[in-house]
């Protein structure tokens, strides 16, 4: 696949998740001004300290927050609504800033390599609908969603139809099945703000073309909703700093955030076998069929209307 092919297929796919693919009945927003790069990334705040593990880090914030917030429904934070993908927020950029062991950081200069001479990187996973997996998921273009509760909170992405469920009753990390895409997820509440602690997590990557990361990664983040001033809208900002003992050599912050959209959308059931349109060449490397190509599958939410004066009274 050529890189203005490559780019292309991106661009349809980062426009459909911004504009929804709503139905025609609800405003339309400004696509233009949805898909456009933001004026800043997000700013990375690091943690008070540097840690030794995602462990120590965690308990230093829940010891400050005095065992953390109980929440009543009625006093928990309203992130209700649909809410934009981090990709275009997050602080991740090439060449990325992370401290990656001498193994991983060969692996994503190979990929840097693919990425300067053909314009993409070989292969993407999520070719065989993997899903995106935690951290992707962080910054996977789609739509989120946030479901809380005084007891859990469900972070949810229609990708793949992932979700994080946060349990924040306290209890302790349980993995009876072993390592899963997304992880296992603690947390707590400090006010406003939502800690997590992830561990469990399989061998996956950032996002495509960047760092991989290994199945020993285990991360803390920091959730909060933030008021948008000058005419913007509010938006989710997550501060994460990830703990990769195989992968990096020292923690790694990052930071994303998801903008409240002022559209009208659904998230539907993701079935990624009768919609997804990247396969493997020949010889081997991810591509994406384009629509009027053979094997096109074109998304299963497209309205169908009658032809003109076929319509019943």
């Amino acid at each position: 696949m050529t890189r203005s092919r490559h780019l292309a297929a991106f661009a349809g796919v980062c426009l459909a998740c911004a504009v929804g693919l709503v139905s025609p009945a609800f405003a339309q927003p400004d696509p233009d001004r949805l898909v456009a790069p933001p004026a800043q990334r997000e700013r990375v705040v690091a943690p008070p300290m540097t840690f030794a593990s995602a462990e120590a880090h965690y308990n230093f914030l829940l010891k400050r927050a005095k065992g953390g917030t109980r929440h009543t429904l009625a006093s928990l934070p309203d992130w209700s609504g649909i809410w934009q993908s981090g990709i275009a927020t997050m602080s991740m950029a090439h060449p990325v800033d992370a401290p990656l062991s001498a193994q991983y950081r060969a692996s994503y200069e190979e990929k840097r390599r693919q990425e300067r001479e053909i314009g993409e990187v070989y292969y993407d996973r999520l070719t065989h609908c993997e899903p995106s997996a935690y951290p992707r998921w962080l910054v996977e273009p789609y739509h989120k969603e946030f479901a809380l509760s005084p007891n859990q909170s469900w972070l949810m992405q229609e990708f793949m139809n992932e979700t994080r469920r946060v349990y924040t009753d306290g209890r302790p990390h349980a993995l009876p099945d072993g390592h899963s895409w997304l992880g296992d997820s603690i947390g707590f509440w400090d006010g406003d703000k939502l800690v997590v602690w992830t561990l469990g997590v399989r061998s996956a990557d950032y996002l495509r073309g960047y760092p991989d990361n290994s199945a020993e990664l285990q991360s803390v983040e920091v959730w909060q909703r933030v008021k948008g001033t000058g005419g913007k809208p509010d938006r989710v900002v997550v501060q994460a700093t990830m703990y990769d003992p195989v992968g990096l050599t020292a923690p790694w912050n990052v930071a994303t955030s998801y903008v409240k959209a002022d559209y009208e959308y659904r998230i539907r059931y993701w079935d990624c076998a009768q919609t997804s349109n990247d396969v493997r060449d020949s010889d081997g490397k991810t591509t994406v069929i384009l629509p009027g190509e053979d094997g096109f599958k074109a998304p299963p939410n497209d309205v169908t209307r009658p032809a003109a004066g076929s319509e019943k009274r």
